[in-house]
């Protein structure tokens, strides 16, 4: 089971890598770390997810910060990097080939909405839909906060709904359904009924359609344990 600790050095050893694009990365994060002096900022969802799986060197997704800052401290902080606004109230921008999405603690849309209340970076880790990606970097403290759930989920390989409530379900469809492809999660029971819910065949690749077919039938035959996809075993069913 992986601890805050482990977790911490390894986004640690990847910062400081001796690399070209590291360095652009670090050089970022410490830009924003030093106009932000008086709010804690950090590394937030997939990125530490990925880390936690121990596929650091594959990491090739957006990089996204949540800052203590206010909204106008934090547009002032990045107004270097020419960013624009995103649909949620945050700040999108590139530096090299990285993109980042940065936005103010606030406005994290589960807290807007009145679906958790937040008031430290323990309660942002209550935000994301799913478990695996409730944890998060300290760029400003050097720490990371992870929760009970997700340390247990990623050691078990068991991806599961953390808040159900979402902006975007058809897009975490199409996340849940890629994890358990291409990363070979399985789906636990709650999570499968929202795939099932929310399913939309004509949307879907034919792999993709192969995964809720044998999702559906998992769950329609009665069974309580998490569904893992084999594409062989699809394909004779």
């Amino acid at each position: 089971m992986i601890s805050a600790g482990e977790l911490r050095d390894s986004v640690r050893g990847y910062l400081n890598h001796d690399n070209a694009d590291r360095l652009a990365i670090r050089t970022t994060l410490d830009s924003i770390k030093a106009r932000l002096p008086d709010s804690e900022t950090v590394i937030f969802g997939g990125m530490l997810r990925d880390f936690a799986l121990g596929n650091a060197r594959e990491f090739s997704s957006d990089i996204d910060l949540v800052s203590l800052a206010t909204r106008e401290d934090i547009a002032k902080a990045v107004e270097r990097f020419s960013p624009v606004r995103n649909k949620f109230g945050g700040y999108r921008f590139a530096v090299k080939k990285q993109v980042y999405d940065i936005w103010a603690f606030e406005d994290t849309w589960a807290f807007r909405e009145g679906f958790v209340e937040g008031t430290d970076f323990l309660d942002l880790l209550k935000t994301t839909f799913f478990n695996v990606d409730a944890s998060a970097y300290s760029i400003s403290r050097d720490c990371c906060y992870i929760s009970p759930v997700m340390q247990s989920s990623v050691e078990a390989k068991l991806l599961d709904i953390n808040l159900a409530e979402n902006p975007s379900p058809d897009g975490m469809v199409r996340r849940a359904i890629r994890m358990g492809c291409e990363e070979n999660f399985a789906i636990g029971e709650e999570l499968a009924s929202f795939l099932l819910r929310h399913l939309r065949l004509q949307h879907l690749d034919r792999v993709s359609c192969m995964f809720m077919l044998g999702l559906k039938k998992h769950f329609e035959h009665g069974s309580k344990s998490p569904y893992r996809f084999s594409p062989q075993l699809s394909l004779f069913r």
